[in-house]
């Protein structure tokens, strides 16, 4: 669609409905260039139909927006940005108010979609926001915002509590002290973010909201999108910066919390590390990556495609961890209660707790079994094992952006689950991209003295958690693995999981491999089931 000279450009979040549509034709009808941004292609149609024949405005147009996924957040910019054209306003106008669950990386859900899925979007677009100042941002926020004390950061990584209000207030706080951080940023370069509280309007967003207009409670659509309007195109506002309005664009004043600056720095340093916007391209040789250790192969290549590894990727998040293989877990939890196996009980209460069923996939899902048997891994594993190989176990590994699995430094021996005369071995497989910010890392044979402080002992598997001092720790090594490759480790490697700061889950899977020569003890695995040979 061509641009129209001199008109200027708008984003609306959530503009095929509510308030942002009415925001979306009231722009329309003052000649601004639309862009909705929304979920439904179908529901976006029909709004820009509305738009263009109420406000005979043609320049309307729809780009798909899934602000519970950074990565549809990161495509929409990018579809944008192609269009190569300048954005003078931007409208955070999308929310959800009552749902439950976690986004698509793994955080609250109402949070992650009213809060962190538009500070995403508006930290991708400030640059070109500047390069087109004059340009104002807006936030649509609400009086609930007022209501919290405190942010408890641990409930933004988890899934949505009973109590969604109390959610549901922090991801407007949440907006609101975006906003006092975004005016101290972009002092003097005339961008301004304001926010509007619009009301209880007779919007979609509860049953409540669209039961109100046949109540005779609340206000409209056109007075609530008042507010909005004049926090983007009044000239008053034009100067005006960091201000929480009403929707007859008078001053709300905000609470101290919604004020204090250290908060708002603290929020805006920890959503820059949960979208993975604070990523650095560490400078690590390759050389020093790649350098050979006895206890840590190269990396190798599965024979799947990668097309392949992709699709079992998906398969693994959407349809293997969130369903349990009830059949075996209701067997093996009664055979775990009748040998009073403590560890396997413990085991099956977190997956069922968690609703992750990471552990023995390969038993019930042939996705994960074909990865278990893939040629080129069996040559490797062949050529450290001999030709008969015993997979006593499987793990899958999801780490959300925020989290660190196993922070602590380990290897994995298990010596109460495996006894005899044998050689066992370890495969970590990259579903998805293993870095210097989302996956592993380990400490260099060469850098480890002989004998290691032990900080604890895992009493279900025997394996030791060392004290490590801080000069080897900088000796530590990320490994590097793009989907689909693969390294082999001996279980003498020492070595750690890394936070999660890349915005996106890393996905992985571990296998444990040994010699039929050894005995696979009962007692902490969620299984019962006999190992698998792979030869």
């Amino acid at each position: 669609m061509v641009q129209s000279k001199n008109q200027q450009i708008c984003i609306i979040t959530g503009g095929n409905s509510g308030i942002g549509l009415m925001t979306a034709i009231k722009l329309a009808k003052l000649n601004y260039h639309i862009f909705i941004a929304c979920r439904s292609a179908i529901k976006a149609a029909q709004a820009i139909d509305r738009i263009r024949r109420e406000s005979n405005n043609s320049q309307v147009e729809f780009l798909p927006l899934d602000l519970s996924s950074l990565d549809s957040v990161r495509n929409f910019v990018n579809l944008f940005l192609a269009q190569k054209l300048p954005l003078h306003i931007l409208i955070n106008n999308a929310g959800i108010f009552n749902k439950y669950g976690t986004t698509k990386e793994g955080f609250e859900l109402i949070w992650g979609t009213n809060y962190l899925g538009h500070f995403l979007l508006t930290y991708l677009l400030l640059e070109t926001l500047k390069n087109s100042a004059p340009s104002r941002i807006v936030m649509v926020a609400s009086d609930l915002a007022l209501r919290p004390t405190t942010i408890n950061w641990d409930n933004l990584v988890k899934k949505t509590p009973l109590n969604f209000l109390e959610l549901y207030a922090v991801s407007k706080l949440s907006l609101l002290l975006l906003t006092a951080e975004l005016t101290q940023q972009l002092t003097g370069t005339k961008v301004t973010v304001n926010a509007v509280h619009p009301g209880f309007v007779q919007s979609n967003i509860t049953l409540g909201h669209r039961l109100s207009r046949y109540l005779g409670l609340g206000v409209s659509l056109q007075d609530g999108a008042n507010g909005i309007i004049a926090c983007a195109t009044d000239p008053i506002f034009a100067d005006i910066s960091g201000k929480l309005c009403d929707r007859k664009a008078q001053e709300i004043i905000l609470p101290e919390i919604a004020k204090d600056p250290k908060l708002a720095q603290e929020l805006w340093e920890r959503s820059l590390v949960w979208t993975g916007c604070n990523r650095h391209e560490t400078q690590i040789s390759p050389l020093a990556i790649n350098q050979i250790d006895p206890n840590i192969s190269l990396p190798y290549s599965l024979a799947l495609s990668q097309e392949k590894i992709a699709e079992i990727a998906q398969i693994v998040i959407k349809e293997i961890l969130p369903k349990p293989p009830v059949k075996i877990l209701i067997i093996n939890l009664f055979k775990s209660l009748i040998k009073l196996e403590f560890g396997s009980i413990i085991l099956l209460f977190i997956q069922t707790l968690k609703k992750e069923f990471h552990m023995e996939r390969h038993l019930d899902s042939p996705d994960i079994l074909s990865l278990c048997q893939d040629p080129n891994l069996l040559q490797k594993l062949q050529a450290n094992l001999g030709k008969d190989l015993v997979l006593w176990r499987s793990e899958i590994w999801a780490n959300y952006p925020s989290q660190q699995l196993i922070p602590f430094w380990h290897r994995d021996i298990y010596p109460k689950l495996l006894a005899g005369e044998g050689k066992s071995i370890n495969v970590y497989i990259a579903l998805t991209e293993v870095n210097e910010h989302n996956g592993f890392e380990y400490i260099p044979s060469a850098c480890l003295p002989e004998n290691l402080s032990i900080k604890v002992t895992d009493p279900f598997s025997g394996n030791h958690f060392f004290n490590i001092t801080n000069e080897m720790e900088k000796q530590a090594l990320p490994v590097i693995l793009a989907p689909g490759e693969f390294v082999i480790f001996t279980e003498d490697l020492i070595h750690r999981s890394l936070p999660n700061t890349s915005g996106k889950i890393r996905l992985s899977l571990t296998l444990r491999v040994t010699q039929p020569g050894m005995k696979i003890l009962s007692g902490y695995s969620p299984n019962y089931q006999k190992p698998v040979l792979l030869s």
